[in-house]
């Protein structure tokens, strides 16, 4: 018979909101029980992944994985059996032995199918290492509030995502994944480094080793400043129109500093039935067709790359990327590559959120000109109209800023 013990820790959300809250009495209990399984647990096994697959919740919450793991060196624990489960959709940019060389032997990536509605006793039917596990539940689908249960003796931390990425964006860029590892397991501040606490994909010599011949069929040139583009998304809401505007002044400021430079553009497409009207690969390829800059320093090719390791390795060797608020720009920002993103201002799909990395440089208008209704109209009637209102010249000079530090550092 399996025995289910559940506690709330919900507070959690509420001390990410106000790093000044104090837990009371009663919410450090829960806590102390999850300080006491992170330092006895045998095992840890760890689940990631998006609602609906979605590549970039699984992105985002990689950084709650490296804080975990940064946590077990810190504690003495490095070692320990982790098995880190992904969903099968984005499976092929994580890597066994990759994770294996960054960490230690004792740590496997397995896959499984999306799952919206998994709870901790349904985690028995998974192979995990054998002993006491502590089971954290990282996945985006799951976005209630959080709360620890034990289930015949394991120990499982569940629906962390929202607590551990939306609440805890009150804490800023560089903290807000390190803050919440700590409170969560009771650890000490300055136990968790918060610049490698930020979401990370490892990709490892055998990916790497394919971009020349990737660079080659997307015609790319090793002198040339390459921009990777990803200009849709699965909410209409956050596709800004105006990047063609952005393109041509930015073209323009390249000509006149750097000459001698060509623009290389890669505007990467996602599966054509994910994208609503107006935003297919086809409509994209109408829209730039004729542009080639500023006294022809740029080309642009319009490409889909099915798998995502490959984009990933094409994207690890761009000087900038040019993102909507999509699962690929939460991608570049893990790959430490500057993110420029247009984000819908207020509180909805929100720049403090989304703005993912330390490598995001989000763009939005502040204080916002909309109320919370108009905006969510924008959302449930697929209107552009308010994210369309960020001028093109905020997006260009961030660029901008971004392509300077680049070429003055090689």
């Amino acid at each position: 018979m399996v025995e289910h013990q559940r506690e709330t820790l919900a507070f959690l959300c509420e001390r990410g909101l106000d790093a000044s809250h104090v837990l009371t009495e009663k919410e450090e209990h829960p806590v102390a029980r999850a300080h006491e399984a992170f330092y006895k647990a045998g095992a840890l096994a760890v689940r990631l992944g998006g609602k609906a697959g979605r590549l970039g919740e699984s992105i985002v919450a990689t950084a709650l994985l490296e804080g975990l793991l940064q946590a077990l060196v810190a504690a003495g624990k490095a070692g320990t059996p982790v098995t880190i489960m992904v969903d099968d959709g984005v499976g092929d940019l994580f890597d066994t032995l990759v994770y294996q060389d960054a960490f230690w032997p004792r740590l496997q990536i397995v896959t499984s199918p999306t799952a919206e509605h998994l709870d901790a006793s349904s985690w028995r039917s998974l192979a995990f290492p054998a002993g006491s596990t502590l089971r954290l539940d990282l996945h985006g689908a799951h976005d209630g509030m959080p709360y620890l249960e034990e289930v015949d003796g394991d120990m499982a931390l569940m629906h962390l995502s929202r607590a551990g990425i939306r609440c805890y964006a009150r804490h800023k860029q560089l903290r807000r994944y390190a803050d919440f590892i700590q409170d969560l397991l009771a650890l000490p501040p300055g136990t968790v480094d918060p610049r490698l606490a930020q979401p990370h994909i490892r990709l490892g010599a055998l990916a790497r080793s394919r971009y020349s011949a990737l660079a080659q069929a997307v015609r790319w040139h090793e002198e040339a400043l390459h921009i990777v583009c990803f200009f849709q998304s699965i909410v209409t809401a956050k596709c800004y129109q105006r990047w063609d505007e952005v393109l041509a002044a930015l073209a323009d400021l390249v000509a006149h500093q750097w000459p001698d430079r060509q623009m290389e553009i890669l505007l990467a497409c996602g599966p054509e039935e994910q994208q609503p009207a107006g935003f297919h690969m086809s409509d994209l390829k109408a829209s730039f067709a004729g542009f080639t800059g500023t006294q022809r320093n740029a080309l642009v090719q319009v490409e889909q790359i099915p798998s995502l390791c490959d984009l990933a390795v094409l994207i690890s060797r761009a000087s900038l990327v040019l993102s909507n608020d999509t699962g690929p720009g939460h991608l570049a920002g893990a790959l430490s590559i500057p993110t420029i993103t247009p984000f819908l201002p207020g509180g909805v799909y929100s720049k403090e959120v989304w703005a993912s990395s330390l490598w995001h440089h989000g763009v939005t208008l502040e204080p916002s000109p909309f109320t919370t209704q108009e905006i969510e109209s924008a959302v449930i009637w697929d209107d552009t109209a308010v994210i369309d209102r960020i001028p093109p010249e905020s997006i260009v000079a961030e660029a901008l800023a971004c392509l300077t530090a680049d070429i003055e550092t090689g």
